[in-house]
């Protein structure tokens, strides 16, 4: 996950261009809207204590006889009570309507986060180290082949795609599955994946539909993890290495490509997986997915200020270096299958 010397003074000159700084100041103010209209309501309040106090001060003082009546005293004396009367219907009034549309605002201030994280500060980090990648933040990888290469979930949430643009028409995204379950508690948001998905171009002489997805042991019954579907829709396979298919279940529509591809070069390279990182597999004719388990988002935008404050560039452009070396060695491995070669 290195970065050349090269690569590290074009992260920090970009750090430093207007742009990069106009587009950061704006992803705080997101950030700190919320915190904002907190202020405001507890000026409001603080204003209108203040009016009750010295109104109170006032009239105490008048009728102990301390401040002489006058026509000023009575003019004062009626503002504060307006200023009063004005910042009760204020409030009142500000809290009816932050209740109608502050929800819906801050499920738009979240898309806009993203979409601005996206377009002006991951993708221009991912073309320092990239120049022809880009962020297609108006897409996602099809869901249909989404559920096909992760568990079973309820919701299925994905980042912005990174697209190389070279010969493998390279995309990735970050991917949140998950479903809601009603727990002690109440109803909570309970795990299914949380990862990278990438896909490629399937240019093998791989025929029909593939599935390699991992499994562990659970009261010493194996478990696919949310894969239960497809156990009864296609067909299984096992191949003559006891370490795999301890780790991994095999599916297929066409056993003969299957076995085909599943060469000693693609077995290694998958139990070489078991101790590194969980991973899926799945193919069609047309594309080429796999997905990895790390219980971590790589271009996700920092969503509160602690993560803001956090953020680091470096960190970054190491990030998408590290996703892309990953989608090179499974595309090494699959061309020196010697299978497909």
């Amino acid at each position: 996950m290195g970065l050349s010397q090269e690569e590290l003074k074009k992260i920090n000159e970009l750090k430093n261009t207007a742009r990069f700084q106009h587009s950061w100041k704006a992803i705080r103010n997101i950030l700190t809207w919320k915190e904002r209209v907190q202020h405001y309501f507890i000026r409001n309040m603080l204003l209108l204590f203040l009016c009750f106090l010295g109104g109170g001060g006032l009239m105490l003082l008048l009728d102990e006889g301390i401040l002489p009546r006058s026509d000023f005293m009575n003019g004062l004396m009626k503002h504060l009570s307006r200023l009063v009367l004005f910042l009760v219907v204020l409030q009142i009034l500000s809290v009816l309507l932050y209740s109608l549309i502050g929800p819906g605002w801050e499920a738009k201030q979240k898309a806009k986060l993203r979409k601005l994280y996206e377009s002006d500060i991951l993708a221009p980090i991912l073309q320092v180290l990239y120049p022809s990648a880009k962020v297609d933040t108006e897409h996602h990888i099809s869901l249909n082949n989404i559920e096909e290469v992760v568990p079973s979930a309820e919701h299925y949430i994905q980042s912005g795609i990174l697209k190389r643009n070279d010969e493998r028409d390279l995309e990735i995204v970050d991917l949140y599955a998950f479903s809601v379950e009603k727990g002690d508690n109440g109803y909570e948001d309970v795990t299914e994946f949380l990862g990278q998905v990438y896909s490629i171009k399937n240019t093998l002489s791989l025929k029909g539909k593939l599935w390699i997805v991992p499994t562990h042991r659970f009261l010493n019954l194996e478990t696919e993890d949310g894969y239960l579907g497809t156990m009864y829709k296609y067909k299984q396979i096992d191949v003559e290495d006891i370490q795999h298919n301890e780790h991994y279940n095999i599916y297929c529509t066409d056993e003969l490509s299957a076995r085909k591809f599943l060469s000693p070069t693609v077995i290694e390279w998958f139990n070489s997986m078991t101790s590194r990182r969980k991973l899926s597999f799945y193919s069609n004719e047309s594309r080429i997915y796999f997905a990895n388990y790390n219980d971590k988002y790589f271009f996700a935008a920092a969503d509160d200020k602690k993560k803001f404050r956090a953020w680091r560039m470096e960190d970054a452009a190491r990030k998408i270096s590290y996703a892309m070396d990953f989608a090179n060695e499974v595309t090494e491995m699959l061309h020196k299958n010697e299978g497909f070669s």
